[in-house]
């Protein structure tokens, strides 16, 4: 689930450990074990999902399908009762179900899936008390595009040079910059305003992880990856929107807003956006992805490129 970059509200006070880095928290092994267990049920619950997107189906039958595999993992829906920044209608659903434009935090309903169409999964669950987030895409089965499943192969190749380059010691702008590489030689553009985040006891911690380029990054929020931290990485990329690239290396980013909902974040029509993600902690030799798939379903043969990394 993404944050908005501009919103400040925070889920709970940070604890001292946190303070020592910024509030960035720094998680111990056993912690960011317990994270991928959170994680692993967040995996079980996307493949749930995953199977719930047919033709004629509504989305809420995917948020049927996602509460029943959490609840069938022990957890929570991390997402169900999550307050809105501005303080409007907490979020209604155990998962976030996006549709074509729709970039992200789409809310389940009637609207009936067709062939074709390419759908966006978010789904955040609580563990014992530590959450874990990721989300995949989806064409409906039935008249699949092969411009749309490039699309696809490129989010989750943007996502994987991102998460590569999460070593100790790195800087997130330069993690940012490879994600942004990617989406831009494909020829994609890349959302702006919605971003990546720490994550552990709260779905939404510090701090902000922007999967491009900005001068904001730049200036203020960059941050120098330290073993302990854990990060939701989520890049959307547009497709056929290329943005430009200044002299700084800043790409200039589509702006996406919230529908009457207040939830549902889309482009304009005729748009198409892919969002992906995984949960990834940095140990002291490398980035390690904590909420891992099984090989063999639906749309995830790009989802495990490059392994899931070393243990903490």
């Amino acid at each position: 689930m993404t944050q908005l970059v501009a919103e400040s509200r925070t889920e709970r006070r940070a604890d001292a450990r946190e303070l020592r880095h910024g509030a960035i928290a720094l998680r111990t092994a056993a912690e960011i074990e317990a994270i991928a267990r959170a994680g692993s049920a967040v995996a079980a619950s996307l493949e749930a999902a995953e199977r719930a997107v047919r033709a004629g189906a509504a989305t809420a039958a995917i948020d049927a399908a996602v509460r029943e595999a959490i609840a069938g993992q022990g957890g929570e829906a991390a997402f169900l009762g999550y307050p809105h920044a501005s303080g409007g209608a907490a979020f209604p659903s155990a998962c976030c179900v996006s549709v074509g434009n729709e970039v992200v935090h789409g809310v389940p309903g009637t609207r009936v899936l067709r062939a074709g169409e390419l759908v966006k999964i978010d789904v955040g669950v609580r563990l014992d008390g530590w959450c874990a987030d990721a989300a995949v895409a989806v064409q409906v089965p039935g008249a699949e595009d092969p411009a749309l499943a490039a699309l696809v192969a490129d989010a989750w190749e943007a996502l994987h040079a991102g998460i590569s380059a999460m070593q100790p010691g790195a800087r997130w702008s330069d993690v940012a910059a490879r994600m942004q590489r990617v989406a831009v030689e494909r020829g994609h553009g890349m959302v702006d305003g919605w971003h990546g985040h720490g994550i552990g006891r709260g779905v939404h911690e510090a701090p902000q992880a922007p999967s491009l380029v900005s001068a904001g990054l730049r200036a203020e929020r960059d941050f120098t990856l330290l073993p302990g931290m854990v990060l939701a990485v989520e890049p959307i990329l547009v497709m056929g929107a290329r943005g430009a690239v200044d002299a700084d290396g800043c790409l200039e980013g589509l702006v996406a807003s919230a529908g009457a909902d207040g939830w549902t974040v889309a482009l304009p029509a005729g748009q198409v956006a892919v969002h992906v993600e995984h949960t990834v902690a940095v140990t002291r030799s490398g980035p390690r992805i904590l909420t891992c798939r099984s090989a063999g379903r639906r749309g995830t043969a790009h989802e495990h490129h490059g392994g899931c990394g070393p243990r903490a």
